[in-house]
């Protein structure tokens, strides 16, 4: 009976040892989801608030510009990445491919992508860009540490219609 049972915890061991790295490879997997799912919120949080920002122009002034559009998005993105290259000024409406239009972004840096239609930094005039589109992208280089294969680019986006 005593031999038995010695048997039995060996064998519950051996089990516990082949299923403890499959089981540690899964709670990482999820951990890393959840973290990727947490930039991806922020940086579209980002994008659609600098599309937002950009496209607000009063009857009596221009619209921001790129610069503090900028700035907008620097300070939304503090808390995933304090470097952030911005603004790229894109010449053609989306989709916008990685490194032609934009530089792809390395692990831990945002990249932002913007079309201001044919204004030249999203400033506007009255008449001339009335109702015209702005389409901003924050592209964000996720390190994932190897676990869902590394290397992987989350995007925001956002389209806003300017009242100018």
């Amino acid at each position: 009976m005593d031999r038995r049972r010695r048997k039995t915890r060996s064998q519950a061991l051996v089990e516990f040892a082949l299923a403890l790295p499959v089981l540690i490879v899964l709670v990482a997997g999820v951990l890393e989801l959840g973290r990727g799912y947490s930039f991806a919120v922020e940086t579209s949080d980002a994008a659609r608030d600098a599309a937002r920002y950009a496209a607000g122009k009063t009857a009596s002034t221009n619209g921001p510009g790129l610069a503090a559009m900028c700035s907008l998005v620097t300070a939304d993105l503090a808390a995933v990445t304090s470097n952030i290259s911005c603004p790229t000024q894109v010449n053609h409406a989306p989709p916008f491919v990685a490194g032609t239009d934009y530089t792809t972004p390395v692990p831990g840096q945002a990249v932002v992508a913007v079309y201001c239609g044919s204004s030249a930094n999203c400033s506007g005039s009255v008449q001339t860009l009335y109702q015209s589109e702005i389409d901003v992208y924050v592209y964000y280089g996720f390190s994932d540490l190897k676990v869902l294969g590394g290397g992987i680019t989350i995007t925001g986006s956002s389209r806003a219609t300017t009242a100018w």
